[in-house]
């Protein structure tokens, strides 16, 4: 007590009640409870700007991570929205994994991650590298406050016992090193490969009553949703609205007819792609070869993805089968019933351009890839217009495609701000060139690869990915 007092940390009140006085920096922290005030709002929110409807808020996902994790740990998200868990996880040296069922978010957790730039933290095994964990150090600035990842604990026994104070590690201050700066890792986008699936027996491993009755379900269930949702979206805000859908009378590819109302009620044919797989170069064929021989004046190929042969045959539709075609794609949401009862008719179907893209060789015989836009068939006025490729959101390059995964070798992004906080942060090293590059519509060259094929995938503005394949 004598040393508590002559440390005046002892005051009496006027009833003769002892009381330890503390002092504001002996220790300037304090437990976080359940009531989280100081990120709800106010400069956080507005230093971290949504690029995604419900995105959160990045400070939440940091406290929560930093609480629940240390380097090197592995974090899910199986709800990957705009990759606020994978941002924060990258920039703490978690490993992460995060998932999603929209093109949408993976396209912005995309961007978000590619463009990405983070402090270095100083690690205190350079070997085993975030997993061995940071370093952190006791500092103090100018005015004595303690600003370091290590800070003093003054308690009342520590000075009763005339003992060092305890030191506290605050995880969120780990050692930074401002000579660098860092980007994000390699990772990689992988979903479920599509196998391309023919009712006639083509691909089916159980082409049974079973498998049968599986398909009419599903086309039964596509023939509700188009007539509750007849409007196809198409570029400039134009749209093609159905009406009378229904089963064709005799047919052994198509999937339904319908009457197109743009003033002439002309009777097209659709065709159904496969509920868990892409849409196959022999479905197009048949169901277009149907169409012509029954002379309907379009074809509508509906799928949630199609095969780059398949998707060929559709754009050479009239000259090689004698009949127009345009393919719809299909939200991947329609495979998740209950979701339908709030989405709106435009977001449900949707048609899709084709990229075009030039290959060329330089003098050093080295391949270049040039993407000069994008062609949409507008099916209203039976043309196809175009779109240049610096009016693009997003393209990338796989300089060696084997047909299964698209592996992003080159990636750049013409229609965004996304590469200006990493040319901020780069600018003293990289050229004005360099980002005008990444900016731009041409890839750096690049070596034939392996299987001498390079695939192009587009993400248009509602973030479906158009796929162009090429021999070398």
């Amino acid at each position: 007590m004598q040393t508590v007092i002559r440390a005046n940390r002892i005051v009496a009140t006027s009833g003769g009640i002892l009381r330890y006085v503390r002092y504001a920096n002996d220790f300037p922290f304090e437990e976080i409870d359940s009531l989280w005030a100081d990120i709800s709002g106010g400069v956080q929110s507005r230093s971290d700007p949504k690029i995604y409807v419900v995105q959160t808020s990045t400070p939440v996902i940091q406290r929560c991570l930093l609480m629940a994790t240390d380097p090197g740990d592995l974090v899910l998200d199986p709800t990957c929205g705009s990759g606020t868990t994978a941002y924060v996880a990258e920039q703490w040296g978690r490993r992460w994994i995060t998932a999603d069922t929209s093109r949408v978010p993976l396209a912005l957790a995309r961007q978000r991650l590619l463009t990405a730039t983070f402090p270095w933290y100083d690690l205190k095994d350079n070997n085993r590298g975030p997993a061995g964990g940071f370093t952190y150090k006791r500092k103090q600035n100018k005015k004595g406050e303690e600003v370091g990842g290590i800070v003093p604990h003054i308690t009342l026994k520590s000075i009763a016992n005339n003992e060092p104070p305890a030191e506290e590690v605050l995880v969120d201050r780990p050692e930074v090193e401002n000579g660098i700066t860092r980007v994000t890792g390699p990772f990689c986008v992988e979903a479920t490969i599509p196998t391309p699936v023919d009712w006639e027996g083509d691909g089916v491993e159980d082409s049974g009553a079973g498998s049968t009755e599986a398909h009419g379900s599903f086309v039964d269930r596509m023939l509700e949703v188009l007539r509750k949702s007849p409007v196809l979206r198409l570029e400039g805000n134009k749209t093609v609205t159905l009406k009378n859908i229904r089963p064709p009378a005799r047919t052994l590819s198509l999937s339904a007819e319908s009457l197109v109302t743009n003033g002439q009620d002309k009777p097209v044919a659709l065709v159904f792609g496969p509920e868990n797989g892409a849409v196959s170069e022999k479905l197009v064929y048949e169901a277009a070869r149907e169409a012509h021989a029954k002379s309907y004046t379009h074809l509508y190929v509906v799928g949630f993805a199609i095969q780059p042969n398949a998707r060929t045959l559709v754009e050479k539709c009239v000259e090689v089968m004698g009949v127009p075609a345009t393919y719809v794609q299909a939200t991947p949401d329609l495979m998740m019933g209950d979701l339908l009862k709030n989405m709106r008719s435009s977001q449900i179907f949707s048609v899709c351009g084709q990229p075009e893209i030039k290959v060329s060789r330089n003098k050093e015989k080295q391949y270049q890839v040039e993407l000069l836009g994008l062609d949409v068939f507008d099916p209203i006025t039976m043309e196809v217009t175009h779109r240049s490729g610096n009016d693009v959101p997003a393209w990338f390059l796989d300089t060696d495609y084997n047909d299964l995964c698209f592996h992003v070798s080159q990636a750049f992004f013409p229609r965004t701000s996304a590469w200006d906080n990493l040319k901020k942060a780069l600018k003293g090293e990289y050229e004005e060139s360099v980002w005008d590059h990444l900016s731009g519509t041409t890839s750096a060259p690049f070596e034939a690869g392996e299987h001498r094929q390079i695939a192009v995938k587009v993400i248009d503005d509602r973030g479906n990915e158009l796929l162009v394949v090429k021999k070398l």
